[in-house]
């Protein structure tokens, strides 16, 4: 239950709104027990009628008809106000609720920027949605149904204990019996299906999982014809989803009809002792018949909050997954770091000193890397599968950080500089192309402001000019209703990084998705468009930097080669054999 506790972290900045519910909560059942209490003297009053009809009087005129009116017009009012206090109980807590499930969806999405790379590294993208998604939609609708169940019972409990004592303290400590039975019984059920729970929303999150990867990987399963094997996975995960809601469900239903077999008997025990009570004239009808309302009164909270007890037990299983999200370790704070480079006044000279880097440290990917990059330079990273290009670049912008040595911007060491403002330094275009929903010009200018002249270069420079006039409403055009291509979707991320201000470029396999024509194209555009600024190319395609001013070799994180396309090749090592390796001709 520790997660139901941090719950009410959230609840405390709730007070006065959850102390309202609480009071119209009382107001409800204070109305409802008020209306017995008349409902008896209604009881009483029609009972002397017929005693007295029964020593010969006439029943019409023992009858007190405005006394009658009197209580049954009370008893409409006082229902009344029960009515509408309850309804604004309900109208608190669904506030309570739903303000604290906006808080949960707003912590989490600033915890995913706070997160390190590392964190997602090792977890599904499905995994973490359902966190965000059906986790937190179970807390609020778990707490919406609890909450309300929970507080209108506790306060309906207190208050018929006590008029019930005070009507007969006989009858009274006879319906308590079989309560404690039914709290133990609760504690036993619960216990057995708490882990079911828990077990069922993490295998929600994995279902979740598989779900996305069918839909982000549905042409790679549908091209090796493994649309069978995904079924059975899914199929598989799925079946373990039923086993574990059958189970949490089946074992937790047992509550109420235990709960409601125990209030039967008091039920019993309460008829049979008021009857004897009756008989012995210690107590009269009314007092009885007023009692029996009593203990339905009393017995349906008992009730409600079994049900309760299942329901904040997928609440607690639910939060369970959202709090191990949310207490994840973080990234330092940087909030003390003063150093910064403004990017209009960067040069981009950029220095790795002795730097040294692994995902597991353990296994080292940068070895001991040193290379320095004057501004301006054009700067190609080549090498074999594995060779820590890709890693270079993340160092770089600090998604991660160096286990060792340092990196200098215009002779800044960036690990003394908050990421944000090293992140501001540099425009990325990836081999993986990311297009959000919304018109052309939005996704153009993504990173800032650019004027409608400058618009049209990057768009010209792209060779992206034909494909803009063949839209139907230009940049204005909704790019979620379009059908792109791979190359179309890697232009316009490309074009976007141009019309950047950023004083250095990133390009992780920028032209990977274009034919040759549009690769000569962009290659031609971007030697322009990097003039006067640094520019990183992680490229495989060695055709795409041949004009490179420095071109770094890599092999298992260690610079083996440095220098110009024509002095490698002249040369005759590393970069000679990959370059050949491309361009050679094979023997038919």
């Amino acid at each position: 239950m520790k997660p139901l506790f941090k719950l009410v972290r959230y609840l405390k900045r709730e007070k006065f709104a959850s102390f309202l519910a609480v009071f119209f909560s009382i107001v409800s059942v204070a109305a409802t027990v008020v209306a017995t209490m008349q409902l008896r003297t209604l009881t009483n009053v029609i009972n002397d009628a017929a005693m007295r009809a029964s020593d010969g009087a006439d029943m019409a005129t023992a009858l007190d008809m405005g006394e009658i009116t009197r209580l049954c017009v009370l008893l409409a009012g006082l229902y009344l106000a029960s009515v509408f206090a309850a309804f604004m109980q309900s109208f608190l807590l669904t506030g309570v609720v739903q303000r604290v499930s906006y808080a949960l969806r707003a912590d989490i999405c600033a915890k995913i920027s706070r997160l390190p790379l590392a964190y997602f590294d090792v977890r599904s993208i499905g995994d973490t949605m359902s966190r965000v998604t059906n986790d937190v939609d179970t807390v609020a609708q778990s707490l919406s149904t609890a909450l309300s169940t929970t507080v209108s019972s506790a306060v309906q409990l207190v208050l018929v204990a006590v008029i019930m004592f005070l009507t007969s303290w006989q009858m009274a400590v006879t319906s308590l019996v079989t309560v404690p039975l039914a709290a133990i019984c609760a504690a036993v059920v619960m216990k057995f299906s708490d882990r079911h729970f828990v077990r069922q929303q993490a295998t929600l999150g994995e279902l979740n999982g598989k779900a996305e990867e069918a839909y982000s990987g549905l042409l790679v399963i549908k091209a090796f014809g493994r649309d069978a094997r995904f079924e059975e996975a899914f199929c598989e995960t799925n079946r373990r989803l039923q086993r574990a809601m059958y189970r949490a469900n089946t074992i937790s239903g047992l509550t109420q009809p235990l709960s409601n077999f125990l209030n039967k008997l008091g039920y019993v025990a309460v008829c049979v002792v008021g009857g004897i009570l009756v008989a012995g004239r210690r107590a009269d009808l009314g007092a009885l018949a007023a009692f029996l309302i009593y203990i339905n009164l009393f017995q349906q909270p008992i009730s409600n909050l079994a049900q309760a007890v299942n329901v904040f037990q997928q609440a607690s299983a639910a939060a369970v997954r959202v709090f191990e999200f949310l207490d994840a370790e973080e990234q330092p704070d940087e909030s003390g770091k003063t150093a910064r480079l403004v990017p209009e006044r960067v040069q981009g000279r950029v220095e790795f000193c002795h730097v040294r880097f692994g995902y597991d440290p353990a296994k080292p990917v940068i070895r001991d890397f040193c290379a320095r990059v004057e501004a301006g330079q054009k700067v190609a990273i080549v090498g074999q599968t594995g060779a820590g290009k890709t890693t270079l670049v993340n160092l770089l912008m600090r998604f991660y950080d160096a286990d060792d040595g340092e990196i200098f911007m215009d002779g800044v060491p960036i690990s003394s500089m908050p990421r944000e403002n090293v992140r501001a330094l540099f425009a990325m275009v990836l081999q993986d192309t990311w297009l959000f929903d919304g018109t052309l010009r939005e996704n153009l200018i993504y990173t800032g402001n650019a004027s409608e002249e400058e618009l049209k270069v990057a768009i010209r420079a792209a060779n992206l000019t034909h494909f803009v006039e063949s839209l139907p409403q230009g940049l204005d055009t909704p790019l979620n209703g379009e059908e792109l291509s791979a190359g179309q979707k890697q232009l316009i991320t490309i074009a976007r990084a141009m019309l950047s201000r950023a004083p250095v470029m990133i390009l992780d396999e920028a032209t990977s998705s274009v034919d040759t024509f549009t690769e000569q194209v962009i290659a031609r555009a971007m030697d322009a468009l990097t003039e006067g600024r640094t520019s990183f190319v992680i490229a495989h395609r060695l055709s795409t930097i041949r004009n490179a001013d420095l071109i770094l070799v890599l092999d298992h994180g260690d610079i083996v080669e440095q220098g110009t396309h024509d002095a490698l090749l002249a040369r005759g090592g590393a970069y000679a054999r990959l370059y050949n390796s491309q361009f050679s001709a094979p023997l038919l």
